[in-house]
């Protein structure tokens, strides 16, 4: 039977794709062994377990025997394969960090402190809880807001332009970002990584807060905006566009409608006053370009 292995096994550096059950990336990697191809079942940070080959030359064909599995994974040849390993599924060995209690795992689904899509979640709800203090509401949002380009450009205050994302006006609107965040941005974290999910929110942040700005200075004066929804709906343009390939892991497929969804929610919420509506589309574009670009460039 396939073992588990440490996360960083230099031996099978290219994942081809992930399972969500163990038992089922267990055999998958066993019928690869068995047909020629060396592989290994990996568990992720999340509920997924991947499976990663030893050799280049074999993703092609291990990508389309992944695919004839996921048809029928009960088929006869992979039972027998796993058999033809081994009768007892060996213990499973992962990496300890030795930050476990940071980490919250609940049945499928883990949460943990020690990761980008946490540190965003824990300083939009700090930064929500202390400006429910009178006293620190109008200094947080007078240091996180910016409504004149003086602002920016006379004392290089040049976070201005990002920290927005940060700023939250209620209970329902941090709710509902920190809620859409976490479902979307942390399966790109997990098998993109930290700085390919950096610079995702980086640019349709940064792009969005801007345009936002422009269309609050051309029509409202000194309004102010925030909120993280600009990113969210950014994240789910990005998944929308990539769910089109065809091997893309399961968890960063977009569900089939939510896009079109979304973008009728941004053309609703210009009927009403007081919503980033400009903010909300200028996200959803920016992260469908970057998929664009990155649509046809292989997967790491």
């Amino acid at each position: 039977m396939a073992q588990f292995r440490e996360i960083d096994d230099i031996n099978f550096p290219f994942e081809i794709g992930v399972l969500r059950e163990r038992n089922a990336a267990l055999k998958f990697a066993d019928y690869l062994n068995s047909i020629g191809i060396k592989a290994t079942a990996k568990p992720g940070f999340g509920a997924n377990y991947a499976i990663f080959v030893a050799r280049e030359q074999d993703i092609s064909k291990a990508k389309l025997e992944l695919l004839r599995f996921g048809s029928n994974p009960f088929a006869k040849a992979y039972n027998q394969a796993a058999w033809a390993q081994g009768k007892t599924v060996k213990r499973e060995r992962t990496v300890s960090s030795g930050l476990g209690f940071l980490s919250f795992s609940m049945g499928t689904y883990t949460w943990s402190l020690v990761s980008l899509t946490s540190l965003i979640e824990v300083l939009c709800l700090g930064i929500f809880v202390l400006g429910l203090v009178p006293s620190l509401d109008a200094a947080l949002v007078g240091a996180l807001s910016w409504y004149q380009w003086e602002q920016v450009t006379a004392d290089f205050q040049l976070w201005r332009v990002l920290t927005p994302i940060f700023l939250h006006f209620g209970i329902l609107h941090i709710l509902f970002n920190l809620v859409m965040f976490e479902a979307f941005a942390r399966p790109i974290e997990r098998h993109f990584g930290a700085w390919k999910l950096g610079y995702i929110i980086l640019t349709i942040a940064l792009v969005s807060n801007i345009l936002q700005f422009i269309f609050l200075q051309s029509g409202m004066g000194h309004a102010i905006f925030g909120g993280l929804s600009g990113v969210v709906y950014g994240v789910i343009g990005y998944m929308g566009v990539l769910s089109r390939r065809q091997d893309l892991p399961h968890d960063l497929r977009l569900p089939p409608g939510l896009l079109l969804v979304s973008a009728i929610f941004i053309a609703i919420g210009f009927l009403f006053s007081g919503i980033a509506n400009i903010c909300h589309l200028g996200g959803l574009l920016v992260g469908m370009a970057l998929a664009v670009v990155d649509f046809k460039r292989p997967l790491h």
